[in-house]
């Protein structure tokens, strides 16, 4: 092959792919049995990003000579770049019985166990990597971030500081590193690495949330309303992004931070006048305009973003509602067996209430209704619905010609403020003598019927509970205040309501 500056080789170094492409097309017309030349064909539609054509050369080339590894190797990467998981492992691991040294090959096994959450045998191939090459960049960054993701914080920054070292213009190893450092509480750590991502990124709007955050635990509260409202500007006022200025109102309030929270609250509702979001917690901290109930739009924006990791944030906040309700159910039905209910789960989330409810419903009699299509999707995986439904409580209760023997529905009342339709559709859809079991946060602000508080949920006086399960034909059974929840450092509490619908 010729050395001069126009040949294949030469261009394909230089980074100018697409006359490489063009230079060892025509070569492979002369040499049509050279594997090298096919191979290196399919090297230059990769680095074009045209995986499938790059594909189809490596398997010609593999045709050809079906042990070279490189072209097997590089077979692997785009397989498993093309999300063909299966074919790519079997091709890795046929890499790595001709060359157990075969670092990519661990790379893509250790890449494909980790798309598939398999954290542990991912973590063992990279490695495997690592031990093959301690200053190779991507098993560092990997080995950095699957540390992340099964919660080895300090292993994490360890690998990230490695991959940093040997490559300091990445931001992924900034990112890995300053999420590391934020989960160990090194807020000032985490700061600077988020600054070093944000000199080598500053429109990736993730960074700016990730560092408001930081700042938010280091009481830098300027500093971090900058940095979430740089986030919505940046994302061009993504839901997401709105989600976390919500939390960020929110979070500011209990710290009294008023003039910023004026500030903020007031540019929000005059920039996104029409963002749920905005609209609802930007009158809520503002104890402006405040509508009876929370938008539909809203619900479904914060549930949808919400879903994925619902129960684990309810962990962390250590979430008690189904709980109250499956131990009142424990103390009503001791002594039957299997009561063999037709029920409804109202607002059921990701199935918390449902993984308890089963054992007291009938086979196929266990329904669940929510608003946000991605949380009826994680509810539907579990497997315990005979049927769900995804609709607005007042909206369901109102055309819903369904009847159950019992209607649950844990922490959901928080999103209403007057509840009269909603509990006047409950006694509507329960048969005689059903029950209803539910409960609500208590308004200890002032003496209304409830209140919209700053975290953008409503609280409920007990009388006004009382008064409309009374008005309803229901007769009050049991009535428990008990801790629901914590939010930050202050424990929310409410009320455990269970009312039986008379003949």
């Amino acid at each position: 092959m010729s050395n001069s500056k126009s040949s294949p080789r030469y261009l394909y170094n230089i980074g100018q792919y697409q006359e490489a492409l063009q230079a060892y097309l025509t070569l492979s017309k002369q040499q049509p049995h050279d594997a090298d030349v096919m191979l290196m064909v399919g090297n230059c539609y990769d680095k074009l990003a045209q995986k499938k054509e790059a594909m189809i050369w490596y398997e010609k080339a593999l045709h050809k000579d079906k042990n070279n590894i490189i072209a097997m190797s590089n077979y692997a990467t785009a397989l498993y770049e093309n999300q063909d998981y299966k074919k790519a492992r079997q091709i890795a691991k046929k890499v790595l019985s001709l060359d157990s040294a075969n670092i990519q090959a661990y790379i893509n096994l250790g890449n494909i166990e980790y798309l598939e959450k398999n954290f542990e045998q991912a973590l063992r191939y990279y490695e495997r990597a690592y031990s093959l090459d301690k200053e190779n960049y991507i098993t560092c960054v990997n080995l950095a971030n699957t540390h992340f993701d099964m919660k080895n914080y300090e292993q994490a920054v360890n690998f990230a500081k490695q991959s940093i070292e040997q490559d300091s213009k990445q931001v992924m190893s900034w990112t890995i590193l300053g999420n590391s450092e934020f989960e160990l509480e090194n807020y000032s750590d985490s700061v600077e690495a988020f600054l070093q991502a944000l000199k080598l990124d500053s429109e990736d709007y993730w960074l700016h949330n990730y560092i408001s955050q930081a700042y938010q635990k280091l009481a830098r509260w300027p500093e971090a309303f900058s940095q979430a409202w740089q986030a919505i500007e940046l994302s061009l006022g993504e839901d997401s992004q709105h989600i976390n200025f919500r939390y960020l109102l929110y979070e500011s309030s209990l710290e009294k931070e008023d003039e910023l929270i004026q500030k903020y609250a007031r540019l929000w509702l005059q920039k996104y006048p029409d963002n749920q979001i905005a609209r609802h917690m930007g009158n809520s901290v503002l104890n402006d305009s405040i509508p009876t109930r929370a938008n539909d739009e809203y619900l479904k924006n914060i549930f949808d973003v919400f879903a994925p990791d619902f129960e684990q944030v309810l962990a962390s906040l250590e979430y008690r509602a189904p709980l109250e309700i499956s131990e009142y159910l424990q103390s009503l039905f001791y002594n039957t067996k299997n009561p063999k209910l037709k029920i409804l789960d109202a607002g059921c989330g990701t199935g918390l209430c449902g993984e308890f409810l089963k054992k007291y419903s009938k086979i196929f009699g266990l329904y669940g209704v929510d608003i946000s299509e991605k949380m009826l999707a994680e509810a539907k995986k579990k497997k315990l619905y005979h049927k769900l439904f995804e609709d607005e409580l007042e909206h369901f209760f109102a055309t819903s010609k369904q009847q159950f023997d019992m209607v649950v529905s844990a922490d959901v009342f928080t999103y209403f403020g007057n509840l009269t339709k909603v509990i006047s559709g409950v006694s509507k859809s329960l048969t005689s003598k059903g029950r209803f079991i539910f409960t609500v946060s208590e308004n200890n602000v002032n003496d209304n019927d409830y209140f919209l508080h700053s975290s953008g949920r409503y609280l409920h006086s007990q009388k006004y509970i009382e008064n409309l399960l009374i008005s309803n034909c229901f007769s009050i059974e049991k009535i428990k205040r008990c801790k629901l929840r914590n939010e930050g450092s202050n424990q929310v509490f409410g009320f455990l309501f269970a009312a039986q619908k008379k003949n």
